[in-house]
């Protein structure tokens, strides 16, 4: 009798240690994302849970949360340790942090080869150091927006056409060019912008092509246009690295090498998604204006570039970078 008890014992502290020890092996992180129906932006978002849980079998589980952190604070949130891993939106920080203003100037990043060649340059390794010091994390893994359009519900098709109009703008970049073409550029939140444009309080949006479409844009708007402005903007994920260091080395090695290969299939999704896009709008009803190579360069003249570079080569200084150097790397990294 004592033996059988003495036996049943011994089995439960055993069953016990190997539950405590499963649950002390699963680690739960949270990330933080901004909900923009339809993009590639949020496929990756969602498919990150997914995907990581099953590479490391069950070992380290994401949960993704849109509502946690507001979009112009994905960062801070990483940053402090409210959340493990974070997609942010580097335009929204472009105000503060100059350096990622670089892939919306126009000229630069109009293409993902041209977004992936900023990555693996010196310019990409300053962004990463930056998301380091500044914001105590790691990227893991990087995509990109769909191209940004202009979608107004009038033409602007020529450069003359922009003058006077009310505009919303997502990054600095483009709202400096679009001033200097003689619009009102104002920024709005996402969720602000369709209302707005219904009201007439604006009369375009510049962003993200594929978030326009699943927010319904079609049903506001009778234009697009594809001006070359900065049309590709990079998309990082990013995790806490304090969060990071305390994984095993040996899941470290897993998530890395999943995130790689996320990064190769998000890269032809996202190809997939910009070349159906304009056949998308056009079966909308929406008249999309391909802006000729022509237009583009009317853009591209010193008397608008100018100013824009001189205000930007201002924040730069603020921020304690040389732009010249930095914009000289660019130029270099997507010829």
């Amino acid at each position: 009798m004592m033996r059988t008890l003495k036996s049943g014992v011994i089995l439960s502290a055993a069953i016990a240690v190997i539950s405590s020890s499963a649950s002390a092996a699963e680690i739960n992180w949270t990330l933080a994302y901004l909900a923009v129906n339809g993009t590639v932006y949020e496929e990756v978002a969602k498919a990150i849970p997914e995907r990581i849980e099953k590479a490391t079998n069950g070992r380290l589980k994401i949960t993704a949360n849109s509502s946690l952190i507001k979009g112009n604070r994905l960062l801070e949130g990483v940053r402090d340790g409210l959340v493990q891993m974070t997609l942010p939106l580097t335009g929204y920080y472009t105000g503060s942090q100059p350096l990622f203003t670089v892939p919306s100037l126009p000229g630069i990043s109009e293409s993902y080869e041209n977004m992936q060649a900023l990555s693996a340059s010196e310019y990409g390794e300053q962004v990463r150091e930056l998301f380091k010091t500044k914001f105590n994390a790691t990227q893991l893994m990087e995509t990109a927006f769909c191209p940004q359009t202009l979608f107004s519900t009038v033409p602007i098709a020529s450069v003359e056409e922009w003058k006077g109009r009310k505009l919303r703008v997502n990054n600095r970049g483009t709202g400096l060019i679009g001033a200097e073409l003689g619009a009102v550029t104002v920024s709005l939140s996402a969720g602000e912008v369709l209302p707005a444009l219904e009201r007439g309080v604006i009369e375009g949006v510049i962003t993200d092509s594929c978030w326009a479409y699943g927010a319904g844009f079609q049903t506001v708007i009778s234009h697009a246009a594809n001006w070359k402005l900065g049309s590709v903007l990079p998309s990082p994920v990013l995790v806490n690295i304090d969060a990071w260091d305390s994984l095993p080395e040996d899941l470290q090695t897993i998530v890395r090498q999943e995130f790689k290969t996320l990064e190769k299939e998000f890269a032809i999704r996202w190809k997939q998604r910009a070349d159906e896009m304009p056949k998308l709008w056009e079966k909308a009803g929406v008249n999309f204006h391909n802006i000729s190579a022509g237009e583009n360069e009317r853009v591209y003249s010193d008397k608008i570039q100018a100013p824009v570079l001189k205000a930007w080569k201002k924040d730069m200084k603020r921020a304690g970078l040389d732009a010249d150097k930095i914009l000289a790397i660019a130029r270099k990294a997507v010829k």
